[in-house]
């Protein structure tokens, strides 16, 4: 006989206490799920709204509207999206601070399902932390000599993909200019600018003061910062 089990005078007590165990795992298991933010689909961000009206959704729930590309999670009767567009809902510097330090953390679940949520679908978070943190491209302005490869520059309208850079002597003007390899980002920025790749070139006296806007990946570039001073040691 060992210590710390009970003993049954029969298999019928057994089979009991047995079943009381499975009772109280599935009662766990049902508190765990519903304690779990729930995600809401909507065909658009005013038809969650109205929903949330209507008290068809709770505190805590995460709602996506694919049409718009919009994330977001319900804070009260508050949609407010973590998506960098926001529809209907409330936008994401509404806060006043980062979502996981909202009302002391309490939101942190559902913060986490929506970015979840939004990464698996590919949209651009409106926190540049978490962005960083999942390793997505947040925008920076940087002068045009610091554009790098990789980068997704803003210009002419449009969003552009930067293949390579460099400097030269234009054979024109007999001066150094900096220059970038670029392609249209998406097919829209493609039609805006031109189908295949493109160069665009400035002198560098202008490209070193020239401030512009592009989306880098910041965890990328600071892991390989730590490689080459890893490297230089």
């Amino acid at each position: 006989m060992s210590a710390g089990h009970p003993i049954y005078d029969n298999r019928q007590a057994a089979a009991a206490h047995q079943l009381g165990r499975i009772i109280d795992a599935v009662d766990a298991a049902r508190a765990a799920e519903a304690a779990e933010p729930k995600v809401w689909h909507f065909a658009s961000s005013a038809d969650a709204r109205a929903a949330i009206d209507q008290d068809q959704v709770a505190d805590g729930d995460v709602l996506v509207v694919e049409s718009e590309r919009v994330v977001a999670f319900v804070s009260g009767v508050w949609p407010v999206a973590i998506t960098e567009q926001c529809g209907a809902f409330a936008s994401y510097d509404k806060l006043g601070k980062p979502a996981r330090a909202y009302c002391a953390g309490s939101y942190i679940p559902s913060v986490e399902r929506a970015e979840q949520a939004a990464i698996e679908l590919g949209y651009t978070l409106a926190d540049p932390a978490a962005r960083i943190t999942a390793g997505r491209p947040v925008p920076i302005e940087v002068p045009r000599l610091l554009v790098q490869p990789g980068d997704i520059l803003h210009a002419f309208g449009a969003r552009l993909r930067v293949v390579d850079t460099g400097t030269r002597i234009s054979l024109e003007s007999s001066r150094a200019e900096w220059w970038a390899l670029v392609e249209g980002a998406t097919e829209e920025d493609r039609r805006r600018t031109y189908r295949s790749r493109w160069t665009l070139a400035v002198p560098v006296a202008l490209a070193a003061w020239d401030v512009v806007t592009v989306e880098r990946n910041l965890s990328s570039s600071h892991a390989q910062a730590g490689e080459e001073s890893a490297d230089g040691r």
